[in-house]
């Protein structure tokens, strides 16, 4: 079923062309008009909203170049396609540099016509996907900087919304880049405890000692150096909450102090030895799966289930790719207002090209991605030039990390990834090999044409690897 707000016009002064273009597309079941001449077309096209107007460049009266210039004045979102005849090729390039969307040469090809004009309308439906996740936005103010619509990471929200309010320590899974630092700090702003200190603890950046008078405190001749008490980060902490990052990187004999932290509510710093009361909330987080090194003996295991009584897993961004579009937007307007380009827009075949990629880097690398376009795009948009090489490569098919633990992955989830990636290999290999050409390409791998259209959209195969 197509939809109905998706309109085309086509405007050619020739009844036949008219006819033939407007047949083809309704038995497409588009919604389709047609005008004879430049003044009818615009006549309708303020009566009417149409996504696409499709337009002979040689006509009487007003002609496709003018009538291309008074469309983008009325609407900057209507897509114009040219249609050109022998030695107008000059003109179709003109049209080009005046925001046409592509053009077609006399005599044309159906199908060429037909594979237009579905880019076209998956751009459109895009767009319309955007404007409606520019609005969901606004829902999830509560949660400023963690961004996301699908379905996962709506249940981790309303998992937040149940675990917020208590004192239980939270252990936060996901790979690097997935957001976990963001997580923590918004279960610790959405708890009673968000008027108190968040400190946040990087357990790999420091060494063992330094890192126990760090979270412990010290007392004064508890080191050479130590020339007064010193708090420490549970203390400073007091009332408010402690996140503890890659904690599993801490040392057995640190993880050993740290357990007394969760059974006893109490501190001793290096040197003392009196215990010090605390009243903070822990919430860890780790890029590995700290249950198989509990198995491995490199975590104690008293000391997991006293921090895993709560535990939330973040996909990695490869896993919702659905909140791309939506995190890219969200960065956009971080980086226009910080490099003063306010009025910098971006093309929609950009999110396509974002959602082809796997992002092993997760949402920093995607973080990293956009403000690299944004400082980098020249003019007003930001289009699939800009993208950086490895993102845009045509053909290219992101596979799994040599390093990748597929035991870890587990065996589903590895089976659909590799699997993914023969399909769009495949698929865009077969498209190559019949220059593009849907029908002949669905025909010769013997599947639907319609099945083939969706597998193209499912696997974001873009025009540019296969044309």
């Amino acid at each position: 079923m197509r939809d109905d707000t998706f309109k085309i016009l086509i405007v050619d002064d020739e009844d036949s062309i008219r006819t033939r273009c407007i047949q083809l597309l309704k038995r497409k079941s588009y919604c389709v008009k047609g005008a004879s001449n430049g003044e009818q077309a615009l006549s309708l096209l303020k009566k009417d909203n149409f996504s696409l107007v499709i337009a002979d460049i040689r006509m009487p009266g007003l002609n496709g170049i003018e009538l291309l210039e008074r469309i983008k004045e009325m609407n900057s979102e209507t897509e114009v396609v040219m249609i050109t005849g022998y030695g107008t090729i000059e003109d179709a390039v003109r049209a080009m540099k005046l925001g046409a969307y592509d053009y077609i040469t006399k005599p044309f090809d159906m199908e060429r016509l037909l594979r237009i004009v579905e880019h076209v309308e998956t751009k459109f439906s895009l767009r319309k996907e955007v404007d409606v996740l520019k609005k969901e936005l606004k829902k999830f103010s509560a949660y400023p900087d963690f961004i996301g619509f699908s379905e996962k990471i709506q249940q981790i929200f309303e998992f937040v919304k149940k675990i917020s309010p208590t004192d239980c320590n939270v252990l936060i899974e996901g790979e690097t880049g997935t957001g976990k630092g963001l997580l923590a700090r918004m279960i610790h702003m959405s708890s009673p405890r968000s008027h108190h200190p968040f400190i946040v603890v990087d357990c790999a950046a420091l060494t063992e000692t330094l890192l126990e008078s760090e979270l412990f405190g010290y007392v004064k001749g508890a080191f050479t150096g130590a020339y007064a008490n010193k708090e420490g980060y549970f203390k400073v902490a007091d009332k408010g909450t402690v996140f503890l990052d890659e904690i599993s990187e801490l040392s057995m004999a640190l993880q050993g102090k740290l357990l007394r932290v969760t059974q006893e509510r109490e501190i001793v710093p290096v040197g003392g030895t009196k215990p010090v009361k605390i009243d903070t909330r822990i919430i860890a987080a780790t890029n590995k799966r700290l249950d198989q090194l509990v198995k491995e003996g490199k975590f104690r295991e008293d000391l997991f289930f006293r921090i895993n009584v709560v535990r939330i897993e973040i996909p990695p961004l490869r896993e919702r790719k659905e909140d791309i579009v939506p995190l890219v937007r969200f960065f956009m307007e971080k980086f226009k207002r910080r490099y003063q380009k306010e009025d910098l827009q971006i093309d929609e075949d950009v999110f396509v090209t974002l959602q082809h990629y796997d992002w092993p880097g997760n949402v920093r690398e995607l973080e990293n991605v956009v403000q690299q376009m944004v400082i980098t795009a020249d003019g007003k948009r930001i289009t699939v030039k800009d993208i950086p090489g490895k993102i845009k490569t045509p053909g290219r098919v992101q596979e799994l990390p040599e390093e990748t633990d597929l035991f870890k992955i587990g065996y589903t989830k590895a089976k659909k990834l590799y699997l993914d990636s023969f399909t769009r290999r495949f698929l865009v290999e077969a498209l190559r090999y019949y220059r593009g050409n849907i029908t002949q390409t669905a025909k010769g791998i013997k599947i639907q044409r319609p099945s083939l259209q969706r597998m193209m959209k499912r696997y974001n195969i873009l025009k540019e690897e296969f044309m």
